[in-house]
């Protein structure tokens, strides 16, 4: 696989027009996942804080050396965004917001962030469902670590989000089940 310039790559694809395919977005992605383990970068966990749009995902796992560099961008008419900020309760609060049609659903819970690795590893714990922007529904979500004390939790029984791009633009991570996401920075 040709190591291409992925910052470039990266920059040209949260660009309005010209943007460039899928593959070769996922291909930066994975030249930037190789190259922030191979330099150890590290990113600070206030870098995080703020709310990003889900712009690219990746259909499954991917790897360097696939031959077929799956994934798609979102489009704006169905909104997805997660949110950092500091929590008074656990290190990070995380929402996650998912628009369909008449619906919002917000998913919200800890997370703590690893600076060590880039990880971050959450839990969902409180749901919000609207319908035409009225509540209908506002508690817990139900879930096999409910009742769990978050900071007790084994990160392997949690999911999280390696990142391996932070910057005040765009952030990129992989997600336990392998998958690769890219957000953009909301004004």
């Amino acid at each position: 696989m040709v190591n291409v310039d992925f910052r470039s790559v990266l920059n040209q694809a949260i660009a309005p027009t010209d943007r460039p395919v899928a593959a070769t977005v996922v291909e930066a992605l994975l030249n930037a996942e190789k190259a922030t383990k191979d330099d150890r970068t590290q990113f600070l966990q206030d870098s995080l804080y703020g709310t990003w749009r889900l712009y690219f995902v990746t259909s499954g796992k991917v790897k360097l050396g696939d031959k077929r560099l799956r994934g798609f961008y979102l489009p704006k008419l169905l909104p997805a965004t997660i949110a950092f900020a500091p929590s008074e309760d656990t290190p990070i609060a995380v929402t996650n917001k998912v628009t369909v049609g008449l619906i919002t659903l917000l998913l919200t819970g800890p997370a703590r962030y690893e600076a060590v690795k880039n990880i971050l590893p959450f839990d969902f714990t409180r749901l919000e469902v609207k319908v035409l922007g009225q509540t209908v529904y506002n508690g817990k979500f139900p879930g096999p670590r409910e009742g769990l004390v978050f900071g007790e939790i084994p990160m392997a029984k949690l999911p999280f989000f390696a990142f391996f791009q932070v910057n005040e633009t765009f952030i990129a991570a992989r997600g336990r089940g392998g998958g690769l996401a890219m957000w953009v920075k909301q004004d």
